[in-house]
């Protein structure tokens, strides 16, 4: 998990919020830094009404992490 401090450290690089929905379209979102990416993740997956089928956080051409969703609730994958 990168935490506030690892991204004082060094990974305070851009990163990009992929939201792909049900029907395939995807979004991407560009965000200032890996915790801001993760963070709107996890606002991304708490909003109720989205129809959505997979969440990413990339930096650097590279999925940092990514759920898709399973049932009622997420799953983290590799």
């Amino acid at each position: 998990m990168v935490s506030e401090h690892n991204d004082a450290a060094g990974t305070a690089r851009p990163a990009s919020l992929i939201l792909i929905e049900q029907s395939g379209a995807k979004h991407e979102i560009p965000q200032l830094s890996l915790v801001a990416g993760m963070a709107g993740a996890e606002q991304a997956m708490r909003r109720p009404g989205m129809q959505l089928r997979e969440v990413k956080v990339v930096s650097q051409h590279r999925a940092i992490a990514r759920w898709k969703a399973a049932g009622l609730g997420w799953r983290r994958v590799a």
